[in-house]
Order: structure tokens, then sequence, then C-alpha cells
């Protein structure tokens, strides 16, 4: 039995570190991602953090691989899930050699990003005044 359920354990540790590797390249590419499978994911990760820190048998996982899909998509109705989902995909998408806050803008550069901008609005009605 101790044989099954490690082969269990092991693959679901091999699943999970696939599909998140799977995503990282769909994104890195701009290719569609799923949400819910991404969140479905992330909760199955947590139940495989938990069997580990719990110490529970590790054939937990075989009834909580769907039961974390269905908890996934649950989390998803809430603003609080998909903002953390959408953080966590932005943390998997950016390069692993990132070098820290980029530089600020100095000189030139700096002040015309600051300058006010006139609406279109205004100058569409301004041209059709110098027409009349």
């Amino acid at each position: 039995m101790t044989i099954v359920s490690q082969g269990v354990f092991v693959l679901a540790i091999v699943w999970t570190l696939w599909l998140l590797v799977r995503v990282r390249r769909q994104l890195r590419r701009g290719d569609i991602v799923i949400p819910p499978l991404v969140a479905g994911t992330l909760v199955f990760a947590l139940g495989i953090i938990v069997v580990i820190v719990t110490g529970v048998s590790p054939l937990h996982l075989v009834w909580w691989f769907p039961c974390s899909f269905i908890v996934g998509l649950a989390v998803l109705l809430f603003p609080l899930g998909t903002r953390l989902l959408l953080g966590f995909l932005v943390l998997l998408a950016m390069p692993i050699e990132s070098g820290g806050a980029t530089q600020p803008l100095v000189g030139k550069d700096a002040r015309v990003g600051r300058r006010k901008r006139k609406s279109r609005k205004f100058a569409r009605t301004r041209r059709t005044r110098r027409r009349r």
C-alpha cells in the first residue's frame, strides 16, 4: 500500500509541476491560458502542501484532484480570488533574470511625459470653428 500511496504522491507532484511549466510557456508565447484550469491546479498544489505538512495519506490526493477544480472555479467567482490568480499569472510570466525596477526617465524625456494634452474633442471643435 505504501508503494501505491507514494506513486500517487509522485504522480501528483509531477503533474502539477508539468502543468505550471506548460502555463508558463503559454504565457511567454502569448497563447490563451484557461484561468479555471490554473486556479484548480493551484488549489491542488495547496492540497499537496497540506499532505506534506500534516502527514496524512497521499491517497487523499485522489479525491482531492476533482474537488480542487470545483474549488478553483468557485474561487474565481470572488474578486479577491481573481486578483490573486492574475497576480500569480503575472509572476509566472515574468522572466527569471529580471533585474529589479526600471530606470526613471531623466532630462527631456521626463518633461515630455508630464505635459498636459488637450482632449481630442476640444481639438475637433476647434478645427470645425476654423473652417466656418
